[in-house]
C-alpha cells in the first residue's frame, strides 16, 4: 500500500501560553503566542501480512516546525520557548512480528530503525543535526489455564535526537498477572511497572554558548493490586463510540 497525505498541525494552547513556568531556580519556560501551523507532507510504503501490519517504511518532511524546547539566554538563566524555526525530515523503517508458541504463548513484537534530521537557522547560527536510533518493543502473554494471564512487555530505545536536545537510551519492562473469577465477571489483576526502574531521561544540549545536561524521572515503578465486578449483561452490544466536531480543539489543550 502506498500513502500519502498533506497534514497542517496548529499549536497547542499551552505551546502558545506566555506565562513563565519555572523548571528550577536558573532555568525555567515560557509560550509563545505568535508561533504558525506546521506543514507537513507525508509518504508511506506498507506490507501487511494476514491482515497485520508487517514492514513499512514512512518519510515526513516539516516546514515551520515548531521547536518546543528552544534554549535561550537571560542573564545567568537559561530558559526555553517554542519557535517556528525549522525544517524536519524523519525516515522510518518499521518491523512488526506476532509471536506464536504452541497454544499458550501468544503476542507480538517490533523494530524501528529511525532516522530525525533537524535544519534550523537560530541565534544566528545554523543547527543542522541528523540521528539514527532503535527502538524495540513487545508484548508476550501466557495463558496457562483459561481463567489466567501472564503478560510480559517492554521496550528499549537507544540514543536518539529530540530537536536541540540528544536522549541517552532508556527503556522499561511490566509485568502483569490476571485472573477470572465467577463466571468471568469478576477480575483480579496485579501489575508490576518499570521493574527495574529504568525508564529514567538523561539528555544534553550543546549549542553555541549554550550547554545543558539533565537528568529525569517519576515514580514509574509501582505495583498495583485491582479487583473489577462487570454488573449486568455480559451480552450486550457496547455503545457505539461517538465524536463531535470540537475534537481537534480538544487534542490542542495539552498539559505536561
Amino acid at each position: 500500500m502506498i500513502q500519502y497525505s498533506k497534514r497542517v498541525d496548529r499549536p497547542s494552547y499551552q505551546q502558545q501560553n506566555p506565562f513563565v513556568e519555572y523548571l528550577d531556580s536558573l532555568t525555567y519556560s515560557r509560550g509563545n503566542p505568535l508561533l504558525k501551523p506546521e506543514n507537513t507532507n507525508a509518504f508511506k510504503i506498507s506490507l501487511t501480512y494476514d491482515n497485520q501490519p508487517f514492514f513499512s517504511v514512512s518519510y515526513n518532511k516539516t516546514t515551520d516546525v515548531i521547536i518546543e524546547n528552544a534554549p535561550k539566554q537571560d542573564g545567568n538563566l537559561t530558559y526555553t520557548s517554542p519557535e517556528n524555526l525549522a525544517k524536519y525530515e524523519n525516515l522510518t523503517f518499521e518491523l512488526n512480528f506476532p509471536i506464536e508458541i504452541g497454544k499458550k504463548i501468544s503476542g507480538f513484537g517490533g523494530n524501528q530503525l529511525i532516522l530525525n534530521h533537524y535544519n534550523a537557522d537560530y541565534l544566528g547560527g545554523i543547527y543542522n543535526q541528523k540521528q539514527w536510533n532503535w527502538q524495540a518493543y513487545w508484548q508476550i502473554a501466557y495463558k496457562p489455564q483459561p481463567s489466567w494471564s501472564i503478560e510480559f512487555s517492554g521496550f528499549y530505545t537507544t540514543r536518539f535526537l529530540e530537536e536541540f536536545v540528544t536522549i541517552e537510551p532508556l527503556g522499561s519492562m511490566s509485568l502483569a498477572i490476571q485472573k477470572t473469577i465467577w463466571d468471568k465477571k469478576g477480575k483480579i489483576s496485579l501489575n508490576f511497572s518499570d521493574m527495574l526502574f529504568s525508564e529514567k531521561a538523561r539528555g544534553s544540549a550543546d549549542y553555541q554558548d549554550i550547554q545543558l545536561k539533565f537528568r529525569s524521572w517519576s515514580e514509574t515503578r509501582n505495583i498495583r493490586l485491582a479487583f473489577t465486578y462487570n454488573f449486568g449483561n455480559q451480552k450486550l452490544k457496547a455503545t457505539r463510540t461517538r465524536t463531535s466536531a470540537s475534537e481537534a480543539e480538544t487534542n490542542r489543550v495539552k498539559t505536561n
